[in-house]
């Protein structure tokens, strides 16, 4: 086996011949996932943040006994081939996020990237092909529509030990139920639909901007971002009119004009089913106080900002994540029935509060029942684990996880003389 000091240098290696490229895939990742040029910048970066930790990554052995006669420790040792199934929203951090600490961890990557931007993910395979040795970065696309399923394969095939996925939760599930026939190593992050609770406490026009940013950064194609809005009644009416000046002065555009802050959805699957959510909301007597609709003249998958309000659990846009630019908001009278309502949900991937009471924020935090929560923020990625409780998911990305993420654990009970 490659030594993992070598595995390092040739991480540093990609790392280089990433740096080399950071402006060429950012315009790239503009014209074919959509968002504007500052955003893409930004994931490009991120995703060079992630190659430099995985560089840092270190997996000494953990003695759990050592006496005259036996020394117990713990080793981690690499799964395999690892395939690696990456979502349209942040093709190139989400895919970084797996295969760099799994190359550096001694295992081998099939990339499948998401049938909706395969373009960045070739570009990359291309890049940095000079830095890895043949067969240790794989690129393989494909729609899973055709009759050939590249997901479908790799998740079924014999040679593949570990699938890390990250995508909805209808898609996880298939992916779980196929990895169980060979019991499959598998991380799964999955779909979200994260509450944010608003306590009366607020400084409504500071906080307002705040919440509005985490529903609709990325144009809310985002898995943790707000998805349903707790806030208190007594400034229900103050901080809904603030939420609704926030999308009215956002600007949605060509993500190369200077100044817009959100593009258009990714694709029309996309853009027809936040549609339909607003439309079923609508349906059902909930009222849309801003936006509601495709942008009339655009070119592109585009959707307004929309904030809805006279919504509750029972309406599908409530209930279901839309990852659109859409937020449902809704009254609460207690902090306790906030919590109830938000932990009352399938998924469990992140959840905020909202609050100047640090104190009870902090506390309000420890009982929601989601993998990543925030006390006046959301979104804002930690260098900890990152993962989500109930069908949000199944293990944990980033931080000290992704050493168990993609590595085995071996028991060596090693003879030092004989007793």
């Amino acid at each position: 086996a490659v030594p993992l000091s070598e595995r390092k240098l040739a991480m540093a290696k990609v790392k280089e011949a990433y740096d080399h490229h950071r402006d060429e895939l950012a315009d790239l990742l503009v014209r074919e996932q959509g968002k504007p040029l500052a955003s893409a910048k930004g994931e490009v970066a991120g995703a060079a943040g992630l190659m430099k930790k995985a560089i840092e990554l270190t997996v000494p052995p953990e003695v759990y006994s050592d006496t005259a006669t036996r020394r117990i420790e713990v080793v981690r040792k690499p799964i395999g081939v690892v395939a690696a199934i990456t979502p349209w929203n942040f093709p190139i951090f989400c895919s970084v996020a797996k295969f760099a600490p799994a190359i550096v961890l001694g295992n081998t990557v099939v990339w499948k990237p998401s049938p909706f931007t395969p373009l960045t993910a070739l570009r990359m395979g291309e890049i940095l092909q000079s830095a890895l040795p043949p067969g240790v970065l794989n690129v393989v696309t494909g729609d899973d529509k055709q009759r050939f399923n590249v997901g479908a394969h790799l998740t079924s095939h014999a040679g593949v030990s570990k699938v890390s996925f990250t995508g909805s939760v209808p898609t996880g599930k298939k992916i779980m139920s196929a990895c169980s026939s060979d019991v499959k190593r598998v991380t799964l992050e999955m779909g979200g639909n994260d509450a944010a609770i608003v306590r009366k406490d607020v400084d409504v026009k500071a906080m307002a901007p705040k919440v509005f940013s985490g529903a609709f950064n990325n144009s809310g194609q985002i898995c943790c971002a707000v998805k349903r809005c707790f806030v208190h009644e007594d400034i229900f009416d103050e901080f809904k009119d603030e939420l609704v000046r926030c999308a009215e002065k956002a600007t949605f555009g060509d993500g190369f004009e200077v100044g817009v802050e959100y593009g258009p959805l990714n694709n029309k699957m996309q853009l027809d089913k936040v549609s339909a959510l607003v439309e079923d909301a609508r349906a059902q007597g909930c009222e849309v106080l801003c936006g509601g609709g495709r942008r009339e003249g655009s070119r592109g998958f585009f959707y307004e900002p929309t904030i809805v309000s006279n919504i509750k659990e029972g309406v599908r846009l409530f209930d279901e994540e839309q990852f659109g630019p859409v937020m449902p908001i809704t009254p609460y009278k207690s902090d306790e029935e906030a919590v109830a309502r938000a932990n009352d949900s399938e998924y469990g991937l992140g959840g905020s509060v909202w609050t100047s009471d640090f104190a009870t924020g902090n506390a309000l935090a420890s009982k929601l029942l989601a993998g990543t929560v925030w006390v006046n923020q959301h979104t804002d990625l930690t260098e900890a684990p990152f993962g989500g409780f109930k069908q949000s998911g199944l293990g944990r990305e980033f931080g000290s996880f992704n050493v168990a993420s993609f590595t085995e654990v071996q028991t060596l009970s090693l003879a030092k003389q004989d007793v």
